[in-house]
């Protein structure tokens, strides 16, 4: 919300039923009362959809404007209890899906209705050439030159408890004395993460989009999600990679998987690494490592998908529909 506002955009937020102890069909009845009216109000001539769950009140709200062209944007490597939303993609005109990296590792639903789907390159919200060079982000963060910038970006653990495995990697990182730990906070997320006592090289940052700056950084390790992940690997920095594996969220193992084995990224599990914490620290932090990680990664060759959204939204916006009820206005 914060971070469209400050990007210009109207918005409008409506908190998830589980943060108001609603009932999913109260919560479903007061999205679709939202969506209609900004729909009435708006008029728009396309509805984007970028989700992996599909709601009911969306599906309602969208079933009173027929003559909206609907797109539904849906990233890919979903676990297999999430089967239940394909249904929905009757419901829209059109489907898109981004493409991942590790493609080959994506063995879940979505992967059965790929004929039916606008499939597009990897989506970057900003393009590694876009980023802020390294001694400005350094600037801007206020971090000094000379030593070993470590991005720390795992989110809250609020499905996922992550805090033992978070504060082994802190503790590694900062046993050398030539580093320092930048913890990222984003100002969009949902949870707080617990405050740690200070240390003189820990450092909080809140960083939306936080990819701008991530020139000013020597390795990273983080969630893999697919924006983070797909930054990451495309932006060339060297990553340790500890993915969410809880049920709701999509497979990031299969990502950090692919990340390793093909030599993209370094791999950690949380309830499998906790023992050899140091270690993985200590091989991200390797010289030698991390530059044979970041030139495997501008190896990749690649374009951003998200202008072939946007040119098949402005297509879309322009064109008059000759194939709905002319009697349903």
């Amino acid at each position: 919300m914060k971070a469209l506002v400050q990007e210009g955009y109207l918005a409008h937020f409506l908190t998830y039923h589980r943060h108001l102890n609603a009932t999913t069909e109260d919560w479903n009845r007061t999205l679709a009362e939202e969506v209609f009216d900004l729909l009435t109000h708006l008029r728009p001539a396309v509805f984007a959809y970028d989700a992996t769950a599909v709601y009911g009140g969306i599906v309602e709200a969208l079933k009173m404007f027929p003559n909206i062209f609907s797109i539904w944007v849906r990233r890919p490597m979903w676990h297999e209890n999430h089967r239940q939303f394909m249904e929905f993609s009757a419901h829209f005109d059109a489907v898109v899906e981004p493409a991942e990296l590790a493609e080959d590792f994506d063995h879940g639903p979505t992967k059965e209705e790929r004929g039916k789907v606008l499939l597009v390159q990897p989506v970057l919200h900003i393009e590694p050439d876009e980023r802020m060079s390294r001694e400005a982000a350094r600037a801007a963060l206020d971090l000094p030159d000379g030593v070993t910038v470590v991005a720390l970006q795992l989110g809250s653990g609020a499905n996922f408890d992550i805090g033992p495995v978070r504060e082994a990697v802190i503790a590694a990182v900062l046993e050398r004395p030539d580093t320092v730990l930048l913890d990222l906070r984003s100002p969009i997320a949902a949870e707080a993460v617990a405050e740690r006592p200070a240390h003189p090289r820990y450092r909080v940052a809140e960083l939306f989009p936080s990819f701008r700056y991530s020139r000013a950084f020597d390795a990273a390790v983080t969630a893999a999600g697919y924006n983070t992940f797909h930054e990451h690997v495309l932006g060339a920095v060297p990553t340790l990679f500890m993915p969410n594996e809880a049920d709701e969220m999509d497979l990031q193992l299969n990502r950090a998987r692919w990340a390793e084995l093909t030599g993209h990224g370094l791999l950690m599990r949380r309830d499998y690494d906790l023992a050899h914490v140091r270690t993985h620290v200590e091989q991200l932090l390797d010289p030698g490592e991390r530059r044979r990680i970041a030139a495997r990664c501008r190896l990749i060759k690649w374009t951003n998908g998200a202008r072939e959204i946007t040119r098949y939204i402005e297509d879309h916006a322009r064109l008059v529909r000759t194939d709905f009820d002319i009697t349903r206005r």
